[in-house]
């Protein structure tokens, strides 16, 4: 498995765990990727090379539960 499809995994089941339905992951380019709730429009972005600062998976369906 690619790297950035092991991203998409770990950060769909992630985002599930805090209630949010996701949508289909987006590419935004080489090594990123965007996927949204259905429900209440939380985000979460997969990068394969972030910043030095920066991290691989991010966003606030990753961070807060669903405001279902």
């Amino acid at each position: 498995m690619r790297y950035i499809d092991s991203l998409k995994v770990e950060a769909r089941e992630a985002a599930t765990w805090r209630g949010h339905t996701m949508s289909r992951f987006s590419k935004l380019g080489k090594t990123s990727a965007e996927s949204t709730c259905t429900v209440c429009g939380a985000g979460v972005s997969v990068d394969t090379h972030p910043a030095p600062n920066g991290i691989d998976i991010g966003g606030p369906a990753v961070a807060v539960g669903c405001a279902e």
